[in-house]
């Protein structure tokens, strides 16, 4: 085996490369500044900015390509997205605000949901945010009667009608602490009146005369900025 000991490789005239038309093997780790051409296997990537083939990559950083790229595991801190993101299979989801599901959502064990408490009277406290959650209580739950009407106004940071696709339905629960004077006819979804059709065919005309007062409602968006409502009225005492 004959061995050429080098510093510098250049072509005849010095002023270019030199040109390897039968290849070239290396036997070793391969170092460059640049590189042009196809690259089929790569086994250690650290960093690429463009790769128009690469069938492995054990490390890689900062890729991107046409087409998709495949991995087997993502593993972060945290991650963004900017489109529709896909699942196939998931344990757990830990989302703030209204989760959309493209079909049925299967539930194994305990459903539980949390409450949001305000001291305060829903007659001082109109805004119903859901993402805080979907069931509301107010005066504690016992503590601070309502002594007035009200007309609850649903909403979220970006807005319900964002949030929903005609065709869509959410389900809200407000929980009163009960007085006669007071009570709700009517709600507004994001800052505009809705109109209620409640069990029975009657608009509620007094509140419980003690307990709570509980109403149930089904919102269901069949346009922009328009919504069916659904709703009852229930006094637990």
């Amino acid at each position: 085996m004959s061995r050429i000991r080098a510093d510098r490789i250049v072509d005849r005239v010095a002023t270019g490369a030199p040109l390897f038309p039968n290849g070239a093997v290396v036997t070793g780790v391969a170092t460059a500044t640049t590189f042009d051409g196809n690259a089929t296997t790569a086994t250690t990537a650290t960093t690429a900015t463009t790769a128009t083939t690469a069938t492995t990559a054990t490390n890689a950083q900062g890729l991107t390509g046409t087409p998709d790229i495949t991995i087997g595991n993502l593993v972060g801190v945290a991650a963004t997205f900017t489109g529709i993101l896909t699942y196939e299979d998931v344990t757990n989801i830990d989302s703030i605000g209204i989760i959309t599901a493209r079909s049925g959502v299967n539930l194994n064990g305990l459903l539980r949901e949390e409450i949001n408490i305000t001291a305060g009277k829903l007659s001082e406290n109109l805004n119903i945010n859901l993402d805080n959650g979907m069931v509301h209580g107010f005066g504690n739950l016992g503590t601070t009667a309502e002594n007035a009407t009200a007309i609850p106004n649903i909403m979220s940071s970006v807005g319900i009608n964002t949030q929903m696709s005609t065709g869509d339905a959410i389900a809200v629960t407000i929980i009163t602490t009960a007085a006669a004077a007071g009570y709700s006819t009517c709600i507004t979804i994001d800052g505009i009146y809705n109109d209620v059709k409640w069990s029975g065919g009657s608009d509620p005309s007094t509140g419980g005369s003690s307990g709570n007062d509980v109403y149930a409602l089904q919102i269901i968006k069949t346009g922009s900025e328009a919504y069916t409502v659904l709703g009852a009225l229930n006094n637990f005492a």
